[in-house]
């Protein structure tokens, strides 16, 4: 293998020509690279994937963090049979937590109580109205964070 970053950066390219985002892919994968380079590895094994997975993380991450170099491994062992490909079940899976949904009630009550938030500022209404749109839409955070004026069209009312 000539050079495992440039072998990335044609892995990302390719992916991301597939339409693929791989922002936190791209950044993990990197960190792997330096981190295999860093110890004087030439190409992807199995043992320093494993290692870098629960390198400086918690045990939350090492799965998906594997399972990501996982992905690069499949794409390099197809010019580089020597490439290693780490088991996927070493570590356990990650799990999030059960969502928990709130009440017609609760949400009101929470909605209340932002109000009376930092008095003489516009922190609390700004919560209040924040959070209520949230509860109203479905919206995710990100997404109403993101939401700007032109974003709304009040004459037809969406």
């Amino acid at each position: 293998m000539r050079d495992m970053s440039d072998a990335l950066e044609q892995y990302l390219t390719l992916r991301r020509s597939l339409g693929f985002k791989l922002q936190t892919q791209s950044s993990r994968l990197r960190n792997f690279v330096r981190y295999a380079t860093a110890r004087g590895k030439l190409r992807v094994t199995a043992k320093i994937a494993v290692e870098w997975a629960s390198h400086q993380c918690g045990p939350a991450t090492w799965s998906s963090r594997l399972s990501t170099v996982r992905a690069f491994a499949r794409h390099l062992q197809v010019v580089h049979p020597q490439t290693q490909i780490p088991p996927s079940h070493i570590f356990a899976p990650q799990r999030r937590p059960r969502p928990f949904i709130y009440s017609d009630e609760q949400i009101a009550d929470l909605l209340k109580s932002m109000l009376d938030l930092h008095p003489g500022s516009f922190r609390g209404a700004t919560y209040h109205y924040f959070f209520g749109l949230l509860a109203s839409t479905g919206l995710r955070f990100s997404e109403a964070a993101r939401l700007l004026r032109e974003d709304a069209d009040l004459e037809v009312g969406c």
